[in-house]
């Protein structure tokens, strides 16, 4: 698979996992014994992605993800995205609280051929939890004074 093909097959699964909530892209997407590193939710292969999006998509049913950036080097990619939507129900312990919220994260993903065998991610929980109201804001520096 050629670096512009990995790209691109990336993008599309991204959209169609996360934005149309197509569950057939994650045996495209991910192989079998993929596994994944998350920080905040962790998950033990395709199947536990595939419910933790379920989840947050009847949580947040205006959740959407854009992908700015992918860059691909040799069996590796990296890629820089926004995702963003309104709580309206709980997930996984945080309340939904009709607030919109919307993050900025990154993924580092390993390739065996055509499908990712490991996966990392990071991104900002903390800023997410303050967007709706479940932890507060941190003082700036002009009233931390």
């Amino acid at each position: 698979m050629t670096p512009d093909e990995r790209r691109e097959k990336l993008r599309r699964g991204m959209d169609r996992m996360w934005n149309q909530g197509e569950a057939e892209v994650f045996g495209e997407l991910f192989a079998e014994h993929c596994s994944f590193h998350d920080p905040t939710f962790p998950t033990s292969g395709p199947g536990e992605l595939r419910q933790q999006i379920s989840e947050l998509r009847t949580a947040c049913p205006d959740l959407h993800v854009d992908v700015h950036d992918v860059v691909v080097e040799g069996d590796l990619s990296a890629m820089r995205w926004t995702m963003g939507g309104t709580a309206r129900h709980d997930f996984r312990g945080i309340p939904g609280t009709g607030k919109s919220w919307v993050m900025t994260g990154m993924g580092w993903d390993k390739w065996e051929d055509d499908r990712i065998v490991e996966s990392w991610v990071n991104y900002d929980m903390l800023g997410t939890l303050q967007q709706l109201g479940v932890i507060p804001e941190t003082a700036t520096q002009e009233t931390a004074g």
